[in-house]
């Protein structure tokens, strides 16, 4: 347990839940990156999947949110990679995509995916799967 000092008085300082957010568009990096913050998250930001992949063995998430179509490698070789990691071997898995695929959806769920989320996405069904899968 970690402890602060506010006006005085000791206080317990929970840690906040980690989420490693793969996202190639800038835009919608930052909103939904603010959009967890404001829900109680931290939120580590990456645009490539060598990036995140490095971030992931370095701090650990508590969930991953990842796009699949990314410069360099894709999220189904990104997360291939994270489940070779340790520490990441468990850890929840959310792809959030544009492929409106069957097929792609079913590979993602095979690979260990928690959860394959389609864009355009609802954002309260969003909010809600992550914190189903990681309580703030």
């Amino acid at each position: 347990m970690k402890l602060g000092v506010k006006n005085g008085i000791f206080e317990r300082l929970s840690e906040k839940k980690k989420i490693l957010f793969l996202e190639d568009e800038k835009e919608l990096l930052t909103t939904v990156s603010m959009l967890l913050r404001d829900q109680g998250y931290q939120v580590i930001d990456a645009e490539k999947g060598e990036d995140a992949l490095t971030l992931a063995a370095e701090t650990t998430p508590d969930l991953i949110l990842a796009d699949i179509k990314l410069p360099g490698i894709d999220g189904f070789d990104f997360l291939k990679s994270v489940r070779q990691l340790k520490a990441c071997e468990k850890v929840p898995f959310v792809f959030l995509t544009a492929f409106n695929d069957l097929k792609a959806m079913m590979n993602a769920k095979k690979q260990g995916a928690s959860e394959y989320i389609t864009k355009p996405f609802d954002v309260e069904y969003l909010v809600t799967r992550i914190k189903e899968l990681v309580p703030p």
